[in-house]
């Protein structure tokens, strides 16, 4: 019994000196930067733009909603109580459909399809402050900017598309998007593993988040821009560095 109460302790003392080094920053590398990659559902709401008189968007596309991929890299500037942070997002979307006839009655063979490419920049604060010095592993954050999303309808054989009156599938939207989230910092899961990825590569922190947000692309009162935006969730893994 004795040895089992020995090695408990140890096991305990080994545990408690890991967490204190874990959230000890001096034991940490120089934390300037963060990546997130990121991944969410989305249906843009193109048919907002004709309030009813029209359903373009969802006469082709039926509203399926698609993945959303992007990439955000953000600068932390400070680190005081919480972060705040300057980022840039890049998105990637794409989705399909058969096209309709000339007389607009059934879909053919061919397909057409809508691509995004939004990019963005924000302010970013993370309330990490508790992650990071208390061993409570949840770190609240919110995200505000303004954003361009490039956008293109390509045909049955991959080109830009052209209206009736000649005009090209292609074109921009400015707008603007907010998000709110919470964060899951992995490090505490193994304090000893976590502390060698910083050791060995300067990553700092891992989180695991899921957030909601609401990106408004409907072009910020200009009149006809094509309405590309959506509210939706995102998740993903952050790494800090």
């Amino acid at each position: 019994m004795r040895v089992i109460a020995l090695v408990v302790v140890l096991l305990a003392a080994r545990t408690a000196q890991a967490q204190a080094i874990l959230h000890d920053e001096r034991f940490r590398s120089p934390q300037h930067w963060a990546i997130e990659l990121r991944c969410g559902p989305y249906a843009p709401e193109v048919d907002s733009e004709f309030k009813g008189a029209a359903d373009p968007h969802s006469r082709y596309f039926l509203n399926k909603h698609k993945p959303l991929f992007q990439l955000e890299v953000d600068y932390q500037f400070f680190h005081r109580f919480g972060s705040a942070a300057v980022g840039a997002q890049l998105g990637y979307f794409r989705e399909g459909a058969y096209a309709y006839n000339v007389a607009g009655t059934e879909r053919t063979g061919d397909r057409t399809a809508l691509t995004l490419l939004p990019v963005a920049v924000q302010l970013v604060y993370r309330m990490d402050v508790a992650a990071r010095r208390w061993n409570v592993p949840f770190a609240p954050y919110v995200k505000a900017g303004l954003s361009y999303t490039m956008w293109q309808i390509t045909d049955a054989n991959g080109d830009v598309a052209r209206a009736d009156d000649g005009k090209k599938g292609r074109g921009g939207t400015p707008g603007w998007q907010a998000a709110a989230g919470v964060a899951l910092l992995l490090d505490w899961i193994d304090p000893g593993s976590a502390r060698a990825l910083d050791s060995d590569t300067g990553v700092n922190h891992t989180y695991l988040f899921a957030e909601i947000g609401r990106y408004d692309a409907s072009g910020l009162g200009r009149k006809n821009a094509l309405h590309v935006g959506d509210t939706t969730w995102v998740a993903g893994l952050m790494f800090e560095f």
